[in-house]
């Protein structure tokens, strides 16, 4: 409790401000700060969802991993580090709402980087789940090897794991929940490589900014990550040049991202989309 106090304050505005203006009148402070930041987002080994640094493109933010840590999802370390079940946020009700509808009249639901079935097992609670409905989570390697023992002593015939991104082309739904910011490549250039596309996309906790497109990374704890935050406009015009529209929209104010030493760069809310094809 008191760590996630103290974690609070440092991140606070007024805090934030303060140590700005301090190291605007004296930029060896901010020299000092950048080293011991960075000496510690290198060191942290605990889950803390911490930043560091901005970078242009993917292939640059990646070449700042530091060559001892375990990159992104694909490795044993992070394939089971969040485990199956956690409590769900309130960023999660509006796809349950969303999801609960579609699911009236569609059966099949391709659950993008849906890890272990955090988001199964989360919107399974509801009841939400039509008899015959069948679940694909797609994932990394490790993060499918994982799901497949799990199957293998708690089988379930509407679940399966999958590292094919070309099986969203026969699933109504594509489902893309806190995953989509790991990619270097965009979910509008893997779905227009489909020949049949999924008429729904529900997109949840997903970072983006109204000012350019930019990465950063991310320790994760047993691993560090590059970490996408994309533009708003262009993300959603992406999209609706396949020929989809947009239905809805929403903010996860209980996500942000904060980036220590660039604040113009913090995300205060993540956002929530929903689109289908147009005319549907």
């Amino acid at each position: 409790m008191i760590k996630r106090f103290a974690k609070g304050l440092a991140y606070s505005p007024r805090v934030i401000r303060f140590v700005e203006a301090l190291e605007a009148k004296a930029p060896f402070l901010r020299q000092w700060h950048r080293m011991q930041y960075q000496r510690h987002f290198e060191k942290v080994y605990q889950y803390e969802r911490i930043f560091s640094g901005v970078y242009p493109d993917y292939a640059t933010a990646l070449s700042h991993i530091p060559k001892d840590r375990p990159v992104g999802y694909d490795n044993p370390e992070t394939a089971t580090f969040l485990g199956r079940t956690s409590s769900m946020l309130p960023s999660e009700y509006p796809v349950l709402f969303w999801l609960a509808q579609i699911l009236r009249d569609n059966r099949t639901v391709f659950d993008f980087g849906g890890y272990l079935g955090l988001n199964y097992n989360w919107y399974q609670r509801y009841r939400i789940y039509p008899p015959n409905m069948f679940w694909t989570i797609y994932d990394v390697p490790a993060v499918v090897l994982e799901g497949q023992r799990i199957l293998e002593t708690e089988p379930d015939p509407r679940l399966r794991f999958t590292a094919d991104f070309s099986l969203a082309a026969s699933a109504a739904v594509l489902l893309a929940s806190g995953s989509l910011q790991f990619c270097d490549e965009s979910l509008a250039q893997m779905l227009a490589r489909l020949a049949n596309k999924p008429k729904h996309l529900l997109i949840n906790k997903t970072p983006l900014t109204e000012g350019n497109t930019f990465f950063t990374l991310n320790n994760m704890g047993p691993a560090i990550s590059v970490y996408k935050i994309a533009n708003r406009t262009e993300f959603i015009a992406s999209l609706e040049a396949l020929g989809y529209e947009l239905v809805d929209s929403w903010k996860n104010p209980d996500l942000t991202c904060y980036i220590p030493l660039h604040p113009d760069k913090a995300v205060s809310a993540f956002d929530g989309l929903y689109l289908r094809i147009a005319g549907s």
